[in-house]
Formats: structure tokens, C-alpha cells, sequence
């Protein structure tokens, strides 16, 4: 029989760690953010990761509706239906690394990794 990865029962764990989600205030209204970062959210700034400004450019009114979109799901309409401008949007995607515990300082520095045995 095959190993079975179990991403459900992963998740499922990581999620009961989790003390409470991210979430986010716009217009007086409260947006409760998935558990986790969606992956969709790392794959959308990916795609701005270009060295040709004029595809980053085409590429970034896409990636911030589906990092949007992403984060809040059955929301979505709701959120935009608010009308945030570009700027709420900005310091939303500067906020969420963060709000996910990402992009902190790393406090001491990580061993180096020994050589393998060959």
C-alpha cells in the first residue's frame, strides 16, 4: 500500500494551533481572513516578480483581485463592493505577511548546515 500524505489531517492541526485568524477592518466592517496564507496569494506576487516593468504592470490589477479574492472568499464582492482603492489595497498586502507570521526578524542566526556524508 502506498504512503498516504494526509494533507487534510496536516491542516486540520495546523488550523487547531491557530488562535484566531487574521482580520481585516475596512469601512467599519470586520473580514475574518482564512487560517492560513492561501497559496493562491504567494503564486499572485510571484507573478509580479518580472524584470519587465510593462508585464509587471499588465500583470498587477490581475494579481491583486485574486490576492483579494484569495483572502476573502465568500467576501470578495462584499469587500470590493465597498470600493477600497488602490492604496487600502497596497497597505493590505503590506499587512497581511505579517499578520500571518511572516517577514519577522530573524532573532538569531541559524546554524550552518554541515556537509553531507558523501
Amino acid at each position: 500500500m502506498p504512503e498516504i500524505i494526509d494533507l487534510d489531517k496536516l491542516a486540520a492541526a495546523r488550523r487547531e494551533a491557530v488562535a484566531e485568524c487574521p482580520v481585516v477592518r475596512f469601512g467599519g466592517v470586520d473580514f475574518t481572513l482564512p487560517p492560513e496564507m492561501p497559496f493562491a496569494v504567494i503564486e499572485a506576487v510571484g507573478r509580479l516578480q518580472v524584470e519587465d516593468e510593462d508585464q509587471r504592470n499588465s500583470a498587477l490589477a490581475e494579481s491583486m483581485g485574486d490576492i483579494a479574492h484569495a483572502l476573502f472568499g465568500k467576501d470578495y464582492r462584499k469587500f470590493l463592493d465597498m470600493g477600497p482603492s488602490i492604496p487600502d489595497i497596497t497597505a493590505l498586502l503590506e499587512s497581511v505577511p505579517a499578520a500571518y507570521g511572516m517577514g519577522a526578524e530573524v532573532e538569531e542566526e541559524p546554524e550552518p548546515v554541515k556537509d553531507l556524508p558523501r
